[in-house]
């Protein structure tokens, strides 16, 4: 089971996240903000965080850079309605994987298909298709 951390001050934001992601078989954590998402990033292991940029006591972008200091591979998509395109360019170097707005016009499916494509990228069809006619190799 993939688990996933949600650092998002916005109650009624993560609580539909959340229930969504656990709909779909994801275990999902809720960190109120910034500080409190890296604490529980330091106490357990996650395969993909989905991250505020603005948020009190530490920004998106602090938390971020603690994340990748600590693990350089963890998925870390930004959620944010905050819209400098410069910063989120920034974030970029910085090793996010992707990027979703939750304003008004977001999509809550939308979200869920982006997450699903990083931690299962190939489903049992497309596992099947990609080892379609590689021979068994025989073993001694």
């Amino acid at each position: 089971m993939y688990k996933i951390l949600i650092v998002e001050d916005e109650k009624g934001t993560s609580g539909p996240v959340k229930e969504a992601l656990e709909l779909y078989g994801y275990k999902a954590d809720i960190a109120e903000d910034g500080e409190a998402g890296l604490e529980m990033f330091k106490e357990s292991t996650y395969d993909l965080v989905l991250l505020d940029l603005k948020m009190p006591k530490m920004t998106g972008e602090e938390v971020l850079k603690e994340i990748r200091q600590r693990d350089p591979y963890v998925y870390v998509i930004i959620y944010t309605n905050y819209k400098d395109f410069d910063e989120i360019k920034g974030l970029t170097n910085l090793g996010i994987d992707g990027y979703i707005n939750k304003g008004p016009s977001a999509e809550l499916q939308e979200l869920i298909d982006k997450i699903r494509e990083k931690l299962e990228p190939l489903d049992e069809e497309g596992v099947k298709k990609l080892f379609e006619g590689i021979e068994e190799i025989p073993v001694d």
